[in-house]
């Protein structure tokens, strides 16, 4: 390969789980300097390898099993060495932390120079499981630069991880606005009548039934505003382990009819439920970004979150944006009242402006760029 060409490699294990892959390749052709290729960890070949395929990028999958980690990982590691070997890249960048271990480790071996990982999993250790730390701080030890998506998540990354502060970049994850062109009314109007949505103010929010995602806070700041607001309904539209725990919750509460969890929702029609919504909600604790706050901000929809992320990056308190306290149930059933009883036009034009202004994918793509080329 010509000297002149730079080549990245990226490397992902969850393809489902990191969405900007297609626009890194989109951007990646408006560059003739710039090769990109990407392995995928997974136990099957996926649909994101046929699209980056169609843009004309090199890929490659490696058996992963993530019920099988440490067996998966030793595999992956060789299979990784060898394959590093014979594409001979200039950058190799991993993405999560299943994905990271074993990169981080064979490109180091291999004499790959430029080593990149974005911390897309920052937290998650720390809190659930312990004894993984010691693994983040292997990849940000072999890493030569790291990605943080957030102020919060780079403080963590230095503070908790003992990561070199000389090593982190703050780059925000982008998304690209045409996902969420207007759509029609009876686009709109079908979302609505499958969930029996119509004629109520509707508080939703997006994201997997987990812990950290602060389902249980809402279901909780719901039940104090039944009363109070009968013509308001709650969506939760995700998936997730914590389903059962979250229904159970719902029914104690009395919420049955008025909180709604839709279960997964084909990522086609996530535009229409952004525009269905009266209030986003958003009650997770430290994760790394946050892509669900970005799109609620290209929306137009107020937003009523907690200090996480993208929100305590891209939104003020009060200007755009009604944010609590981490796992405060009455300051989350505060905000979405302050939204239901007063004017939002105001905050939601400051916090689309913030999105142009902080989340765009051009933007995100320009900063990789200048890491890779760099």
């Amino acid at each position: 390969m010509s000297k002149e060409i730079t080549h990245i490699v990226e490397v992902m294990a969850d393809p489902l789980g990191v969405p900007y892959f297609n626009m890194l390749a989109d951007y990646s052709k408006k560059h003739p300097n710039i090769k990109l290729s990407f392995i995928c960890l997974n136990p099957t070949p996926t649909v994101m390898m046929d699209d980056m395929k169609k843009r004309g990028c090199d890929c490659y999958l490696i058996k992963f099993d993530p019920s099988n980690r440490i067996k998966s990982w030793i595999s992956a590691y060789f299979q990784l060495k060898k394959l590093l070997k014979q594409l001979k890249p200039d950058v190799v960048h991993s993405h999560l932390f299943d994905d990271g271990v074993p990169t981080m480790i064979a490109s180091k071996h291999v004499g790959i120079n430029k080593r990149i990982h974005t911390k897309g999993c920052t937290t998650f250790n720390w809190f659930y499981a312990p004894k993984a730390v010691f693994l983040d701080r292997l990849i940000n030890r072999l890493s030569t630069d790291i990605i943080a998506l957030s102020n919060e998540s780079k403080q963590f990354i230095i503070e908790k991880e003992k990561a070199d502060s000389n090593k982190i970049h703050l780059i925000h994850h982008g998304i690209t606005f045409d996902d969420f062109k207007k759509l029609g009314v009876s686009e709109i109007n079908d979302f609505k009548s499958k969930y029996k949505l119509e004629g109520k103010k509707i508080i939703g929010t997006v994201c997997r039934y987990i812990g950290w995602k602060g389902y249980l806070q809402i279901i909780e700041a719901a039940s104090l505003l039944k009363d109070k607001y009968p013509d308001t309904i709650f969506i939760g539209v995700g998936s997730g382990p914590q389903e059962e725990e979250l229904r159970a919750l719902i029914k104690k509460n009395g919420l049955e009819g008025r909180f709604i969890l839709t279960g997964w929702i084909e990522k086609k029609y996530i535009a229409a439920v952004f525009q269905s919504l009266d209030i986003y909600v958003h009650a997770a604790y430290m994760e790394p970004f946050g892509f669900v706050i970005p799109e609620a901000m290209v929306n137009k929809i107020p937003i009523v979150t907690t200090p996480t992320g993208s929100a305590a990056d891209g939104l003020t308190h009060m200007e755009s944006a009604y944010i609590t306290p981490y796992k405060d149930v009455n300051e989350l059933a505060n905000g979405i009242a302050y939204f239901l009883d007063n004017d939002s036009s105001a905050f939601v034009e400051k916090a689309y402006q913030s999105a142009l202004d902080n989340f765009t994918a051009e933007k995100m793509w320009n900063e990789h760029l200048q890491l890779y080329l760099n």
